[in-house]
């Protein structure tokens, strides 16, 4: 199994990363003792169908990221190419600014290889 997510787990205030299908199926994850990574593939999945499409209706064209906070913690998501999203839940409060560096790193990288 690829480690593509190692580099998430070492990050301060990471609780839980995943990549994850748009049909819900968890391709890797890391973390998930705060928040199970099962629960948040599934609501990724979800949640991208629902803000893609209003996305859409709104005239704004592709998704590309999406975060929401909530009293305990905010999620960060951005698409991987055309069918899959990295989606990184981190404790409320904490700096988003070094992990969304390396999410889009680590978002090109996974490109290539999950579609090159």
């Amino acid at each position: 199994m690829s480690k593509w997510l190692t580099s998430l787990a070492s990050m301060p205030h990471v609780l839980t990363a995943v990549l994850v299908s748009d049909s819900g199926l968890e391709i890797e994850a890391v973390g998930g003792a705060v928040i199970s990574s099962q629960v948040l593939a599934a609501e990724t999945a979800s949640l991208v169908r629902a803000s893609a499409m209003a996305g859409q209706n709104l005239g704004g064209g592709k998704l590309f990221r999406w975060s929401f906070t909530t009293d305990h913690f905010e999620v960060i998501s951005l698409r991987v190419g055309a069918a899959y999203s990295l989606t990184v839940a981190i404790q409320r409060g904490s700096d988003p600014r070094g992990l969304q560096v390396e999410m889009a790193r680590l978002s090109l990288q996974l490109v290539a290889q999950l579609e090159g």
